[in-house]
Parts: C-alpha cells; sequence; structure tokens
C-alpha cells in the first residue's frame, strides 16, 4: 500500500496537467441560421480541424435561436490563438481571426457576424 501513494501522485498530477491544456469554449448560436460546423487552425494556416461538441442535439448541428449553445473542449497544448471558420446550414461561411481560447470562454456566432457584416 506504500508504493501506492507515489504512483497515486504522479496519475494526480498527469490528470491536473492534461485540465490545464484544455479550454471549455461555449459556442452561442442565437442567429436564425443553424451551424452545421466549426473548425480550428492556427492563425494564417489553413490547417482546419473539426470541433467536437459536448451536448450537441440533431446530427451534430448547432440550432438557431434561444436554445442554440453547446461546448468543447479546445487543446491549447499548441497555443491558445485560433482562427475560427464557422460553417451554417444556408449562408457563407464566417472566419473568426485569432479568437483567443485561453482567455475567452463563450463565442456568441451571431455578434461575431453582425461584426464582420459591418465592417465589410
Amino acid at each position: 500500500m506504500r508504493n501506492l501513494w507515489p504512483v497515486l501522485g504522479i496519475f494526480t498530477a498527469s490528470l491536473a496537467v492534461n485540465a490545464a491544456s484544455l479550454s471549455s469554449i461555449k459556442f452561442i448560436n442565437s442567429g436564425g441560421d443553424a451551424v452545421v460546423a466549426i473548425s480550428l487552425a492556427a492563425p494564417g494556416s489553413n490547417d482546419w480541424k473539426p470541433v467536437k461538441f459536448r451536448g450537441v442535439t440533431g446530427g451534430g448541428y448547432i440550432n438557431g435561436g434561444y436554445m442554440g449553445k453547446a461546448l468543447a473542449d479546445i487543446d491549447t497544448s499548441r497555443g491558445c490563438v485560433y482562427d475560427v471558420l464557422v460553417e451554417f446550414a444556408t449562408r457563407k461561411a464566417l472566419l473568426i481571426d485569432k479568437f483567443d481560447v485561453c482567455r475567452m470562454h463563450h463565442l456568441d456566432i451571431n455578434k461575431a457576424w453582425q461584426r464582420a457584416d459591418s465592417a465589410a
């Protein structure tokens, strides 16, 4: 039993390191169009990796409106800043540059769309 304590300590430290390299992000879709996919890439690259959502029903879509929310755990072991590509069911994709997943813990897709639309 005495030899078990060092093993438990190493295991607990390993869990803490793994938890520290994840950032939970809430994606909020208050707009009218369903989000069919969200992908992340290092800023300026085209190496897009799909985001896997927790608690999303309806085939992985984030439906629009009041209940359009999903959580995802983002790996931050290689950095915190990502470009975000949001793909919709019926309108063109939205590119959000340099989103910091370590500082921001939610992304309101409809507000980002409105900012992009007003900047264009």
